[in-house]
C-alpha cells in the first residue's frame, strides 16, 4: 500500500513538472506564431526589401544619434572639469573681540584645483575684499593660513592641493 502511495506521489509531482513543461512550450510557440505572422504579412505584400530598408534606415538614426551624443558627452565632460566643484568656506575674525566672526574666505576650485579664494575682512567700520588666483594648485600671492585652509577644505577628499606661501595673520591686522 505504501509502496502504490509513493509511485502516485512520484506521479503526481511528474505530472505536474510535465505540465509546467507543456505550458513553458506553449508561452514559446506564441511568440514563434507571431512573428511568423509578421513575416507572413509582409511576405504577403512582398516588401521585405522595403522593410530591411527601413530597419537599416532607423539603425543609421540611432547610430548617427549616439556619435552626437558621444560628442555632447565628450564636451559636457571637459567643461565639468573647469566648472566650479569643490567650495570651501572658513569664517574669521579679523579683528579678534572687536565684531565677531564677521570676516570669510571662500574658495571656489575647479578638478584642476584652478580658480580663486575670495577674502571678505570686516572690522572696525573698514571693510575690504581681496581676491586671490589659484592656477592648478598653485598661489602666486601670498596666501594667509584662512585662505589656505578654505583651499583645503574644498579639496578634502580628492587628492588636489593647493600651495605657495602662506602667511600667519597677527593679532589686530
Amino acid at each position: 500500500m505504501q509502496v502504490t502511495m509513493v509511485v502516485a506521489i512520484a506521479a503526481l509531482v511528474l505530472a505536474l513538472l510535465s505540465l509546467a513543461w507543456a505550458f513553458a512550450l506553449a508561452q514559446r510557440l506564441r511568440a514563434l506564431t507571431s512573428a511568423r505572422g509578421d513575416l507572413a504579412r509582409m511576405a504577403v505584400s512582398g516588401d521585405f526589401v522595403g522593410v530591411a530598408a527601413a530597419l537599416q534606415a532607423q539603425i543609421d538614426a540611432l547610430v548617427m544619434a549616439d556619435s552626437r551624443l558621444a560628442t555632447d558627452d565628450a564636451a559636457l565632460s571637459e567643461r565639468l572639469e573647469t566648472s566650479v566643484r569643490h567650495v570651501g568656506l572658513v569664517r574669521f575674525d579679523a579683528l579678534p573681540g572687536d565684531v565677531g566672526e564677521q570676516s570669510f574666505t571662500v574658495a571656489l576650485l575647479d578638478e584642476r584645483a584652478s580658480g580663486f579664494v575670495l577674502t571678505s575682512m570686516y572690522g572696525r567700520g573698514a571693510y575690504r575684499l581681496y581676491a586671490k588666483p589659484i592656477e592648478q594648485g598653485i598661489s602666486e600671492l601670498v596666501l594667509t593660513e584662512e585662505e589656505a585652509l578654505a583651499a583645503r577644505r574644498g579639496l578634502e577628499g580628492t587628492g588636489l592641493v593647493v600651495t605657495g606661501r602662506e602667511r600667519v595673520r597677527r593679532a589686530g591686522l
